[in-house]
C-alpha cells in the first residue's frame, strides 16, 4: 500500500470496473479510479457504527496534498463524534437547480465564455431549462428527468441539444464543486437529435475582407 502521491495518480490505469489506492500514511484516505478513466480522492471513515466513504474531489482539480489535508480534517471531525458525509448530503438536498445556475452564471458563464456563448447559454436557461427543472434537487434529478426534457423539446431539435450541451456542463460542474457525486451527470447517454445544417451569412467585416482579397487578386492579374 503506497503514499498517494502525484506519481501514484497519474500512473493509475483504467480498469473494467472501479478500484481503489488506500494512502499508506492516512488510515481511509484514497484514490478512486473509475473505468471512464477519471480519478478523484475520497475518505473513508467510521461514524458510529456506519462506515461512511465521502468524495473529497476529482484529482484534476485537487493535488494530493490538498486532498490529504481535506481528509485529515474529515477523519478528525469524525473522531470527535461529527459525521461529515452526512452534514454535507444534507446541505445538497437543499440546493436547486436554479440555484445551481446561479452559482454557473457567477463562476463559469459571466467569466469563462465568450459574450455571444453567455448570451446564449442564459437564454436556453431562461426560456427552457429553469422553467422545466429549476425547482428539482441538484442531488434528485435523474437521466429520465433530463431525457423526458430533451424529448419534450423533440420539435425544436437545434435547440434541445443546445439545452443538453449547457446541462451537461453545468452538472460536470456540480460534480467538481462537491454538489453531487463524481460519475453521475444525468446527461450521460442521452443522444442527441439530428440536425438540419444551419444557412450562416457572412458578417460585414467578411465581406470586406473578401472583397480585398478580390481587389487584391485582380491588381495581381489572378
Amino acid at each position: 500500500m503506497p503514499k498517494i502521491t502525484k506519481r501514484i495518480v497519474d500512473a493509475a490505469e483504467t480498469q473494467p470496473a472501479e478500484y481503489f489506492i488506500w494512502d499508506s500514511d492516512i488510515p481511509g484516505f484514497g484514490l478512486r479510479v473509475l473505468p471512464s478513466g477519471r480519478k478523484g480522492y475520497v475518505v473513508q471513515y467510521r461514524a458510529g457504527r456506519r462506515s461512511r466513504r465521502t468524495s473529497l474531489g476529482p484529482s484534476t482539480v485537487l493535488t494530493c496534498e490538498q486532498a490529504r489535508t481535506r481528509a485529515i480534517t474529515i477523519a478528525a471531525a469524525a473522531r470527535n463524534g461529527e459525521d461529515p458525509a452526512a452534514e454535507r448530503d444534507a446541505g445538497r438536498r437543499a440546493i436547486t437547480i436554479k440555484e445551481l445556475a446561479e452559482r454557473f452564471d457567477k463562476e463559469h458563464i459571466a467569466i469563462r465564455v465568450k459574450a455571444s456563448t453567455g448570451k446564449e447559454y442564459r437564454r436556453n436557461l431562461q426560456r427552457f431549462i429553469l422553467p422545466a427543472l429549476g425547482q428539482l434537487a441538484v442531488t434528485g434529478i435523474t437521466r429520465a428527468d433530463v431525457a423526458k426534457f430533451h424529448h419534450d423539446l423533440r420539435h425544436i431539435p437545434y435547440q434541445a441539444n443546445r439545452c443538453l450541451e449547457v446541462i451537461s456542463k453545468m452538472f460536470g460542474l456540480a460534480e467538481m464543486w462537491g454538489l453531487r457525486p463524481d460519475g453521475t451527470n444525468p446527461r450521460k447517454h442521452i443522444r442527441k437529435y439530428p440536425e438540419e445544417k444551419r444557412e450562416r451569412f457572412l458578417s460585414a467585416a467578411e465581406l470586406r475582407r473578401i472583397g480585398e482579397v478580390l481587389r487584391e487578386m485582380e491588381a495581381e492579374g489572378i
